[in-house]
C-alpha cells in the first residue's frame, strides 16, 4: 500500500528548509534545488509540491504570518482586556529562539519584495494584518473602556503598529542571546500611558 503524504505538513517541511537557507545564506540563495538538498528530498519531489521557486517563497512568507495566528488563537484567556491586549502584541514581537527565527525570515521576505514581484502582494498582505491586529487591540482598548478619552483610536493603532515594528528590529539587531525583558516593558509603559 502505498505511503500517504500529509500534504500541508510537507508544505511546512518544505517551508522551514527553505527558511534554513535564508538564514545561512540569505534569500537570493534560495532556489530548488538548495532548498530540496537542505530538505534531503529530489528537485522533482520538491517541484511536486511547489511548482516555482515564487511559490516556495509566498509560502515561507505566509507561513511566519500563519504561526504569529496560530499562537494567538492559543493564548488561554485573559481575566482583563489589557491583559489580553498585550499578551497579542507579545506574540508579534521575537522574544525567544522561535519567534526570532521568523521574525528574521519575514524580515529577509519582505525586504526581498523590493525586487521579488511575488512577494510584493504577500508583503502588503502582512502589513495590512498588522495593522488591523493593532486596530484590533487599540478597538479593545476603547471598547473596554479603558483608553483614555480623547484618544484618535487610528493613530493609536498606527502608533502601536510602529512600535512593534521597532521594538522587532531592535530586537533583531542585538545578538540572540541578549536579554529581552527591555522590549516587553517599552510596551507595557506605552500601553500604560493609553490608559484612563
Amino acid at each position: 500500500m502505498p505511503k500517504l503524504i500529509d500534504h500541508g505538513r510537507r508544505r511546512a517541511e518544505l517551508a522551514e528548509a527553505a527558511w534554513r537557507v535564508i538564514l545561512r545564506d540569505g534569500v537570493g540563495h534560495v532556489s530548488v534545488r538548495a532548498v530540496a538538498a537542505e530538505a534531503g528530498l529530489s528537485t522533482g519531489s520538491l517541484r511536486h509540491v511547489f511548482k516555482t521557486q515564487s511559490e516556495l517563497l509566498v509560502f515561507a512568507l505566509e507561513l511566519v504570518l500563519d504561526r504569529v495566528r496560530a499562537r494567538v488563537a492559543a493564548l488561554p484567556p485573559r481575566p482583563a482586556i489589557r491583559a489580553t491586549v498585550e499578551a497579542v502584541a507579545r506574540e508579534m514581537l521575537p522574544l525567544d529562539a522561535d519567534r526570532r527565527t521568523e521574525m528574521e525570515i519575514f524580515t529577509a521576505l519582505f525586504t526581498a519584495a523590493n525586487a521579488a514581484e511575488c512577494l510584493k502582494r504577500p508583503r502588503a498582505q502582512a502589513h495590512d494584518a498588522l495593522r488591523d491586529a493593532c486596530r484590533w487591540m487599540i478597538g479593545q482598548l476603547d471598547q473596554g473602556a479603558v483608553l483614555a478619552p480623547g484618544l484618535d483610536v487610528e493613530l493609536e493603532a498606527r502608533r502601536l503598529h510602529a512600535l512593534l515594528d521597532g521594538l522587532a528590529a531592535h530586537l533583531l539587531y542585538e545578538p540572540p542571546s541578549a536579554e529581552t525583558g527591555w522590549a516587553t516593558r517599552v510596551l507595557s509603559a506605552h500601553l500604560d500611558s493609553l490608559e484612563k
